[in-house]
């Protein structure tokens, strides 16, 4: 599974796509069978498609991992181009599209009236269809940077994935009703990074709930570093590729994008066992419902143990941060004794209250906070054992009568 630096990474790749700009820059725009590899990157990825539109500016690739000398296209992800400032086509996409909420594009020209032609949006759509028809079993998540993030959080929505990226206005001026409604009922899927000082990527506010605003500059505003603030190159990893920043821990970060994955999964459950229902309970005769079904192939691919095994870790961490708040009460209150040496212990909690530490604010709000992650994860397990007895249940009881199904999916 991609991590949070290797969508950093595709996020920034994608600018490489445009070929006006390589031209510019004097190098290689990055093509269809390119590889992706390096120190940033928790594993190479193969470049399985690029588009770079040059009647509205939008630049996309889609990538996949590499496993063990193998392309594993079971998970694509799609990253989309910000704005290229020298890009007529990309500042006008921003007025028009972002500020303005219309998907379609009009170009100015001298010699006569503006040309009409379809936005980024538009396109974007057109290319992530065009993946999900070449990759029907795929999981398929999107990112990007600034407009490119933008464009993302629009497709992920549209499509119903997860997106994880940066910097991005917020895109529900243009969401069908479909799409607003898809990430009502899902919060958690999109992840759209922001710096709390960007101004840029902070437009439209955050009507999609998608927004995660973090302060990841050095001291307070600066107005002469207004773009620095905006620029890819402010988010910090750690080791393991998650996303570290003031006031986030690297478990936070970590378990955020284990939740996000648990929520994925039970969606795309969800929508496997509905497909069931649909059936009267089981699988059509015709084996479409489960050959051609990429949640079907999830299950069979071994989703069972992932998402036991990812909750029951996410909870035993959010037990481990309620301990840790424990021993740091305690270590608290025994400094607080050894630099009083005169003072009781009413006196040493007493004097510490009065600096605003609390037992109640360093291990209550931690405990209630936690808690209740916990309760959260419990019920998604709980949702997630009750998809998947079902769905068994259907399949069984249709494989019970087809046998000619049976051997064709060989269990």
């Amino acid at each position: 599974m991609a991590t949070e630096r290797d969508y950093n990474v595709f996020a920034d790749e994608a600018y490489q796509i445009d070929k006006a700009r390589a031209k510019r820059e004097d190098r290689a725009p990055l093509l269809k069978g390119d590889i992706l590899e390096g120190t940033k990157l928790s594993q190479s990825y193969k470049v399985l498609k690029v588009e770079d539109n040059n009647k509205n500016g939008m630049q996309a690739m889609a990538v996949a991992p590499i496993i063990n000398g193998v392309v594993d296209t079971s998970e694509v992800v799609i990253a989309y181009a910000g704005t290229d400032f020298d890009d007529k086509l990309d500042v006008l996409t921003d007025v028009t599209t972002v500020v303005g909420g219309n998907k379609d594009l009009s170009i100015p020209q001298w010699w006569s009236s503006p040309k009409k032609v379809e936005g980024q949006a538009v396109s974007a759509q057109k290319f992530a269809t065009s993946i999900k028809q070449s990759y029907p079993n795929a999981v398929i998540a999107t990112t990007g940077h600034s407009l490119g993030e933008y464009l993302a959080i629009y497709i992920a929505a549209e499509n119903k994935w997860r997106n994880t990226g940066f910097n991005g206005p917020d895109p529900y001026n243009i969401l069908s009703d479909e799409a607003k409604q898809w990430i009502k009922d899902n919060p958690g899927l999109l992840a759209n990074y922001r710096n709390n000082h960007d101004k840029i990527g902070n437009f439209g506010g955050n009507k999609t709930g998608a927004a995660i605003l973090l302060d990841v500059s050095k001291g307070g505003y600066n107005p002469a570093k207004s773009l620095d603030y905006h620029g890819l190159s402010t988010w910090q990893f750690d080791k393991s590729g998650n996303l570290v920043a003031p006031g986030r821990s690297s478990r936070e970060s970590r378990l955020a994008q284990m939740e996000a994955t648990t929520r994925y999964q039970l969606w795309n459950l969800s929508v496997l066992s509905d497909k069931l229902r649909e059936s009267n309970g089981g699988l059509s005769s015709s084996e479409e419902i489960f050959i051609n079904s990429g949640e079907a192939l999830i299950v069979l691919n071994g989703v069972s143990t992932m998402m036991e095994d990812g909750l029951t870790t996410v909870m035993k961490d959010y037990q481990q941060a309620i301990t840790e708040a424990e021993e740091l009460w305690r270590e608290t209150v025994e400094r607080a004794q050894g630099i009083g040496m005169d003072l009781g212990y009413d006196e040493v909690i007493e004097a510490l209250a009065s600096g605003g530490a609390t037992q109640a604010s360093i291990v209550g709000d931690a405990t209630a906070f936690y808690e209740q992650k916990i309760a959260n994860a419990k019920q998604m397990l709980e949702e997630y054992r009750v998809l998947m007895t079902e769905i068994q249940t259907s399949i069984d009881q249709q494989l019970a009568n087809d046998q000619q199904l049976a051997k064709d999916i060989q269990f």
